[in-house]
């Protein structure tokens, strides 16, 4: 999948129109390399409909306009992915919903759940460790 095939995707998915993202573009300070000026609205139109290649320095901007990580323009659609890895354990296919929504927490809370995660992990393995010697 192209690049822009996948922001067009993340469009969707989000409710967005490509004339909200290119104002998110221009309001993030987007410029261009040659000139050091803002690329006008249709312009922004021509890379969003593939009629001009996309430039490396503008994929952290999209990714910032779109609230992704710059990983995600490039990645093929998460809902195959997570289907992917339920269909190996089903029983995971019980939190789903939490995945679904792990789209939505800001960067320090999910720092903050991984911190938790981890710390629950390593407790379960030590009781566990306990409970083998008995």
């Amino acid at each position: 999948m192209k690049v822009v095939e996948r922001i067009n995707e993340i469009l969707k998915e989000k409710n967005l129109s490509k004339k909200e993202l290119a104002h998110r573009l221009i309001d993030l300070g987007l410029r261009a390399n040659k000139t050091g000026e803002s690329p006008t609205i249709s312009s922004i139109y021509a890379y969003l409909n593939g009629n001009i290649d996309l430039k490396a320095d503008m994929l952290p901007f999209i990714a910032d306009a779109l609230g992704v990580y710059e990983q995600e323009l490039f990645s093929e659609d998460s809902k195959r992915i997570l289907r992917k890895f339920y269909l190996q354990n089903p029983i995971f296919a019980k939190y789903s919903h939490i995945v679904e929504l792990l789209e939505y927490i800001s960067p320090k809370s999910l720092e903050t759940l991984e911190r938790t995660l981890t710390s629950y992990k390593h407790k379960t393995q030590e009781l566990n460790h306990i409970i083998e010697k008995i």
